[in-house]
């Protein structure tokens, strides 16, 4: 393995390591123990680069590093997109949300409900007094009262 193509693979061992928190001997060993956590082609071409990286040539080094710069690419968008999946499912401080029974679901949707409707009750009676208000104000002012 040329120094160069040892260099790339590290740098895809690592990106596993750290993005996908997956322990191994080796680039194909931690792609078989992700599994089906990464797309189908993707891990056939780990796999194909982790293969090829020990009989390089000079030719195909350029080509070598170009797929594995595709893979990091992918692999890093994969990470990235796994870590904001996992953090919109955590709370505010950190833990991760409850798992709410059917019935405490239907006791917060008639909460909801019932909020709703207080809401509307208010802001109908506030809108009657401004109108009243300002007929009022209008008569005071059109009679000389205010």
């Amino acid at each position: 393995m040329t120094e160069s193509a040892g260099y790339l693979i590290d740098k895809l061992d690592a990106l596993l390591k750290e993005g996908f928190s997956v322990e191994g001997d080796g680039l194909e060993a931690k792609v078989r123990k992700l599994g089906s956590e990464l797309p189908e082609d993707l891990r056939e071409s780990l796999r194909q680069l982790a293969k090829e990286s020990n009989g390089l040539d000079k030719d195909g080094a350029i080509q070598f590093a170009f797929r594995c710069g595709q893979a990091h690419e992918r692999l890093e968008s994969l990470a990235q997109s796994r870590l904001a999946a996992n953090i919109a499912f955590l709370g505010s401080d950190g833990t991760p949300p409850l798992e709410l029974e059917q019935n405490d679901l239907d006791a917060i949707a008639r909460f909801v409900k019932l909020r709703d409707q207080i809401l509307k009750t208010v802001a109908d009676y506030t809108l009657k007094f401004l109108l009243v208000s300002v007929i009022l104000l209008a008569l005071g002012m059109s009679l000389g009262l205010i």
